[in-house]
């Protein structure tokens, strides 16, 4: 999960400086990028989700306040 959380991140960088640099080169290749950008942000965010609702679910199993 790390690993896809980096990459995306990463791509999301990338892509959206490309894709400023673009919009004034070629339109129809920014527009293409940001699509590429918005993809990679959902894909963090799904990640980073998935990664705290493992986090609730171990504290909640780990729940020591009825002692």
């Amino acid at each position: 999960m790390e690993k896809v959380k980096y990459i995306s991140m990463i791509i999301a960088v990338f892509t959206q400086i490309i894709g400023i640099i673009f919009l004034f080169i070629h339109l129809q290749t920014a527009l293409i990028l940001f699509v590429i950008y918005g993809i990679s942000l959902a894909v963090l965010l799904l990640a980073l989700l998935r990664l705290r609702l493992k986090e609730k679910k171990e504290d909640e199993s780990n729940d020591y306040r009825d002692y």
